[in-house]
């Protein structure tokens, strides 16, 4: 994840490569100290066709980390997984080719954010999104952080 641009990404975004994605965590007033409120990274407009298998990975860093000289993955967290199963082709009554699917992953970071050693002052996470498979069809619609 060395190497991070601080140029805002465009979505929606194709991913066939891995891709680097600063992304701007809630007002620090909304994050609290109560233990009930969890930081949730939100991947949205995930666009996948059903009869394919999908699969990227989901890695977090500190923004001051990854940009500190000598800072690199040995910083970085792993967050979690999107996988897509295929469907079998008759539960849509044709071969269910070509169908589309929109979802969203949802992963709660909490945790992550302070085993990384992120502040409460920090206003950005770097999210880096790892595709698995090759010559498949992903587009994500947007990253960002919500309270829950």
């Amino acid at each position: 994840m060395a190497g991070v641009s601080t140029a805002p990404a465009t979505f929606p975004m194709s991913l066939d490569k891995p891709a680097t994605v600063v992304v701007k965590r809630p007002a620090k007033n909304e994050r609290g100290h109560g233990e009930e409120q969890e930081e949730v990274l939100v991947i949205e407009g995930i666009e996948v066709n059903k009869d394919e298998f999908v699969k990227f990975d989901v890695f977090i860093n500190d923004e001051d980390e990854e940009v500190a000289s000598g800072a690199g993955p040995e910083k970085t967290e792993f967050a979690g997984s999107f996988v897509n199963v295929p469907r079998k082709k008759w539960e849509d009554g044709g071969d269910g080719s070509g169908k589309v699917i929109k979802t969203r992953l949802r992963i709660g970071i909490s945790e992550l954010l302070e085993d990384l050693g992120v502040e409460d002052d920090d206003e950005h996470v770097v999210v880096k999104l790892v595709p698995k498979c090759d010559n498949v069809h992903v587009v994500i619609g947007g990253v960002k952080i919500e309270i829950e």
